[in-house]
């Protein structure tokens, strides 16, 4: 039998991980990247007991690992047990080995969005967009938040983000549906806010702007810093 542990809710409801000895969860600093505030960057360790059992191992995270909302420095990886890093709920499942290959799998929304338009025709008619280079390339760094280590690059526009974006996906709690759009423009990229208030530039609220190297893009607890590159 192999081990595995599946999400029972949140945004990535469905995912299945392997479990395998030396294996770490977390944010941002892990094997296995858990989109959760309340995760800590390397949160919980797989390893082997004594017995020759799995076991989830705490790594003196700030939330530690929860049965039954008791807190516990390591959970034995049996089937059927249920436990929690941050607010994030895992139930232990077990398959056999021949259905193993194809039984790890990871759930976004993306995911699901692609599943549920597979079956839809596709429109007659598009309107086509004019892509625009970044020259030069646009970084963003997220130096705070729950991305915190996340770096995307970027040497195309126009691009957009947002809680609900397939472009550049905020995970925040608090980012808006659509946060902000990236527009080229004359060696320098634009960024136009489509939540004022609730993304700042620098700690201003503003309309637009043409973003300069160390700029620093506000949304809810998320900092994303901007450099050229």
């Amino acid at each position: 039998m192999v081990t595995f542990i599946e999400i029972m809710d949140g945004p990535n409801e469905g995912s299945r991980f392997k479990v395998e000895e030396g294996l770490t969860l977390g944010r941002s600093k892990a094997d296995i990247i858990i989109k959760d505030g309340k995760v800590s960057s390397t949160h919980a360790q797989f390893a082997v007991d004594g017995k020759g059992q799995f076991v989830l191992q705490d790594l003196e995270s700030s939330n530690g690992i929860h049965i039954n909302g008791r807190r516990v420095k390591k959970v034995a990886l049996l089937p059927g047990v249920i436990f929690e890093l941050g607010r994030t709920q895992f139930k232990v499942v077990t398959v056999e080995e021949e259905l193993a290959l194809d039984f790890s799998r990871l759930i976004t929304w993306r995911s699901i969005l692609q599943d549920r338009l597979g079956g839809l025709e596709a429109p007659k008619k598009s309107t086509p967009i004019t892509l625009q280079s970044f020259s030069p390339a646009l970084r963003l760094q997220f130096i705070q938040g729950i991305q915190t280590d996340e770096e995307i690059i970027l040497g195309y526009g126009p691009r957009k983000a947002g809680a609900d974006c397939l472009d550049i996906e905020l995970l925040d709690d608090e980012a808006p549906k659509e946060a902000f759009e990236l527009h080229s423009g004359p060696g320098m990229v634009e960024i136009k806010i489509k939540a004022p208030g609730r993304v700042t530039l620098n700690n201003k609220s503003v309309d637009a702007e043409m973003l300069k190297d160390g700029d620093l893009i506000s949304v809810g607890n998320t900092l994303i810093k901007v450099t050229y590159i």
